[in-house]
């Protein structure tokens, strides 16, 4: 089968596949079709997401032009809805960029729903992205409820008591420490997923400390389940530790997650908020609808 020498059509998906991580994506170029796609729907996308009957990924990433960035993404979970960001996606999305041909600055800046965020190339495919604002104002993930939500009792019933975290880097995240075995993740995470304190649903972190500059941590991604890794997740659990007084700021902060390593820093006052990590090109391909 030939990929690439006809024009991209409405019924004609041309994609690529990145991971960073073992955060996997599908991403297409936008910018290449003459009109809305067949393909741009809720179900599609969740077929197109979903292992075994799809290509299977953890969101698709879609690259269209922006009139006041470099670029804008357009990102959407595995459960077809669109979200307003995604760290590990950024990394991937700036790589597809290069690959694609298109002309790149370094840094360069994407437009996304959670703000224009600047991304730097390193050496090789390593790919730094600064995130949006920590904000623990329970009014910026949303959630109910008044002012910032820090190592707070959650009660899920009468045998589970939490202590959360809660905030927005971009996204929202809900971060929980200590250690948790594979069947309480497998089960609280949906369960704090789609919480009656959170309208939009969020995005769950159990985090366990390992060292003064490292942490392990797994995550339940909002729309999206169990994925080897989350950006934003990870920027999310080393801001929780910060205030939880258990990470210090202005560290370069180990991440360890089931897909491998990201490094995040946090400046003072959580000032500003990176995260550096490798992205991956994995195949491209064709779909027909």
């Amino acid at each position: 089968m030939e990929i690439t020498p006809r024009q991209p059509s409405k019924n004609v998906m041309y994609f690529s596949k990145y991971h960073a991580t073992g955060n996997d994506f599908i991403l297409v170029d936008g910018i290449k079709y003459p009109e809305t796609p067949s393909w741009w729907h809720t179900e599609t996308i969740f077929k197109l997401c979903t292992r075994h009957f799809g290509i299977g990924s953890d969101g698709l990433i879609v690259l269209l032009e922006s009139e006041e960035s470099d670029c804008r993404m357009k990102y959407f979970n595995a459960d077809g809805q669109e979200a307003q960001i995604c760290g590990n996606g950024l990394r991937c999305l700036a790589l597809f960029v290069r690959d694609q041909g298109y002309p790149v600055n370094s840094p360069m800046t994407i437009q996304t729903l959670g703000g224009d965020i600047v991304v730097d190339f390193l050496t090789g495919d390593r790919v730094r992205v600064a995130m949006p604002p920590v904000s623990f104002n329970r009014l910026d993930l949303p959630m109910r409820g008044q002012g910032d939500c820090i190592d707070e009792e959650l009660k899920l019933d009468k045998d589970t008591k939490l202590k959360i975290t809660a905030l927005s880097v971009g996204n929202p995240h809900v971060v929980i420490f200590g250690e948790y075995s594979d069947d309480q993740f497998n089960q609280l995470g949906p369960v704090l997923e789609k919480h009656s304190l959170f309208p939009e649903h969020v995005n769950v972190s159990f985090v366990e400390v390992k060292g003064p500059d490292t942490i392990w941590q797994r995550v339940w991604e909002r729309g999206s389940g169990p994925t080897l890794s989350c950006g934003s997740g990870a920027v999310a659990a080393v801001a929780a530790g910060i205030a939880k007084g258990v990470l210090p700021f202005a560290a370069n902060i180990k991440v360890e997650q089931p897909g491998g390593e990201l490094v995040v820093a946090i400046a003072d006052q959580y000032a500003e908020a990176t995260l550096e990590g490798e992205a991956v090109y994995v195949f491209h391909g064709v779909l027909e609808f």
